[in-house]
């Protein structure tokens, strides 16, 4: 809204007004990486193709739109605390164990692929008990965003204590560290810094985040100004997460993310006495699907596992307002209430509400 009234190119202005490297946020924390400049120019071809479509579409009552939203999603909360245990099994295998739920990040394999990165250890003797709370640590909440970030990293210092073991004992095998006395069994714990220098009450400055993930989302629509109708074409995510563990999963994590985002943007709505099922919340189906395409860089982050972050929330925290800024751009009218259903988009069409 602040870019249309002065003129500018929205994806511009971003770029324009982003934090840089060294210069610090509204907690007067100085980020050493915020790559989102770069995200932006990773993302420019995309947003100029799409425009280019939606300049060229035929006239009629049906408009195209294009419209985006970004945002950096905080990980690594002050003081935030993980640990994990690794242990080598008498077969040369591994077990990890960590109260790590699944949640859709895909966090057994991110533990297994890690393991065997740092190992060698193939990944069909990487075991895993993260479902035993008997038998694990702490791990604290089971938040989408934060487990490769802390139980990866925790898992990463483990590790490193048992290949230091192997280091210091000359040998690589279970048999070999008992007939030196060592362990076989070690907790790798990551914390995130904060535990001493909290935010000062007073004057509100202090520790945020510890990284960031970077998101730019591009929702393409059509709206049928007679009905009020939107039809979202296309959904584009330009990320940044780091490095990527696994491709597949964070494809999917963020395929997932824009079908939820443009569900709350357009459909999911609870009325207390009506909304008694997922259907009559009006969840996704295959009948609401619209193309999807996906833009990754790379930016290692110095704190993460092997340079990682993760991808849990922001997979759909800007996927509504991305969609609200292209039916604005294709029929000008702004929707303040979710979802925009299609009678909201024909009375703001009626009232004038631009």
């Amino acid at each position: 809204m602040l870019a249309a009234k002065m003129g500018m190119d929205p994806l511009e202005f971003r770029r324009k007004n982003s934090l840089l490297p060294g210069q610090s946020v509204s907690t007067g924390l100085v980020y050493d990486e915020w790559p989102f400049p770069e995200l932006c120019d990773a993302f420019r071809p995309a947003y100029e193709r799409a425009k280019r479509e939606a300049a060229a579409a035929p006239a009629g009552p049906v408009k195209r739109g294009v419209g985006i939203a970004s945002h950096a999603f905080g990980i690594g909360t002050p003081a935030d605390t993980g640990k994990v245990v690794v242990e080598l099994d008498p077969d040369g295998g591994l077990t990890i164990f960590a109260a790590v739920a699944d949640p859709g990040e895909g966090n057994d394999s991110m533990l297994s692929q890690i393991a065997s990165h740092l190992t060698d250890v193939p990944m069909d003797r990487i075991r895993l008990v993260t479902r035993d709370t008997d038998r694990t640590t702490g791990m604290g909440p089971a938040a989408a965003s934060r487990m490769t970030y802390m139980a990866g990293g925790s898992l990463v210092l483990a590790i490193e204590q048992l290949k230091k073991a192997m280091e210091e004992a000359g040998t690589s095998t279970w048999e070999g560290l008992k007939k030196a006395g060592k362990p076989t069994r070690y907790l790798g714990s990551k914390m995130a810094a904060g535990m001493d220098a909290g935010m000062d009450p007073e004057t509100g400055q202090g520790l945020s985040f510890e990284s960031r993930v970077h998101a730019i989302q591009m929702a393409e629509v059509e709206v049928n100004t007679d009905t009020g109708e939107v039809r979202v074409v296309r959904m584009t995510t330009a990320v940044d997460p780091g490095t990527v563990i696994n491709p597949a999963n964070l494809e999917g994590q963020l395929h997932g993310g824009m079908d939820q985002g443009v569900g709350f943007a357009l459909r999911e709505e609870y009325v207390h006495g009506r909304t008694k099922d997922w259907f009559t919340f009006k969840f996704p189906t295959m009948k609401t699907s619209f193309d999807m395409d996906v833009i990754i860089r790379e930016t290692p982050r110095a704190k993460g596992p092997l340079g990682a972050l993760g991808i849990g929330e922001m997979a759909m925290v800007c996927t509504a307002p991305a969609v609200i800024n292209a039916i604005r751009d294709a029929c000008g009218v702004r929707i303040h209430d979710l979802p925009a259903t299609a009678e909201k988009v024909r009375a703001a069409l009626a009232g004038g509400n631009r």
